[in-house]
């Protein structure tokens, strides 16, 4: 089984986010830089969610979603952003996140990482598009 100790933020965790939850995960990461996934971008409601899949009204190859790539001072940090993010197994399913590992890179050295990212699990064919794949609050 793979394992990483990077995650990949794309919406309310990443660095220009002072809630307490951000807060408590960035004491307890460092953050690498800008980053980027292949994936497409929604706005669920105050909050974004991201996906991998494909969508027929977006050319899918040319789709990035936008975020901030985080080393994790220690991996139990994981389980308190499942439960912010509600799909920790106390939490009812169906869970609107699922959290797995995907290809990220790199902005500022062009590399590739594996990382955790959370990923929207309902459909998101309702939601409204963020086009550039950049959350803003």
């Amino acid at each position: 089984m793979m394992r990483s100790d990077l995650l990949f933020v794309y919406g309310t965790l990443m660095s220009t986010f002072t809630h307490p939850n951000a807060i408590q995960f960035h004491a307890g990461a460092q953050c690498l830089g800008a980053a980027q996934m292949p994936g497409l971008l929604y706005r669920i409601s105050w909050y974004p969610g991201a996906t991998d899949r494909p969508s027929e009204s977006i050319q899918f190859a040319e789709s990035w979603v936008y975020g901030e790539l985080w080393r994790l001072n220690n991996m139990q940090l994981l389980d308190v952003i499942d439960r912010y993010e509600e799909c920790s197994p106390d939490n009812p399913s169906p869970h609107e996140y699922q959290r797995v590992l995907r290809s990220i890179h790199l902005i500022g050295t062009s590399e590739w990482q594996i990382a955790w990212v959370y990923l929207y699990q309902l459909d998101p064919r309702s939601l409204e598009s963020i086009k550039d794949g950049r959350f803003r609050a």
